[in-house]
């Protein structure tokens, strides 16, 4: 009887671990994420302002150190898409993002999509989205 009882308590009590720590990730991703896109947000004013898609792409090319971003977009103030990042391991063919919706993040396709406007000037200049995987 005492076994059972124990048996269940570690049950549940490992059940709640891994509860736990799927939410800690999650919002762990969502923070961070959250912030590399405000940094990227604040970086890319003077490439947007002037047409710079080649500075723009330099400044996605830091992500390459989150390995939990699979693709990030700078789109324009029209919704197009201006500069872009691919991790190494995606087949940039086989994986096309919307572009971001005005929602600061969403899911999409099993990719936490975390969206940040680019203000210049009181204006939206853009949009940075960076597609997590969590």
């Amino acid at each position: 009887m005492f076994a059972a009882g124990m048996t269940c308590g570690l049950l549940f009590a490992s059940i709640s671990f891994t509860v736990w720590q799927r939410y800690i990730d999650k919002t762990s991703v969502l923070s961070c994420a959250t912030t590399q896109a405000k940094l990227i947000s604040s970086n890319v004013k003077c490439s947007l302002s002037f047409d710079d898609r080649g500075d723009a792409n330099s400044i996605l090319d830091s992500l390459k150190m989150q390995n939990y971003i699979a693709f990030a977009g700078i789109y324009d103030n029209e919704g197009r898409l201006f500069a872009y990042y691919y991790r190494d391991d995606i087949i940039k063919g086989s994986f096309i993002p919307v572009p971001p919706s005005k929602a600061r993040y969403s899911m999409h396709d099993g990719y936490l999509v975390v969206s940040e406007p680019v203000i210049i000037d009181h204006e939206l200049a853009g949009t940075v989205a960076l597609w997590a995987q969590q």
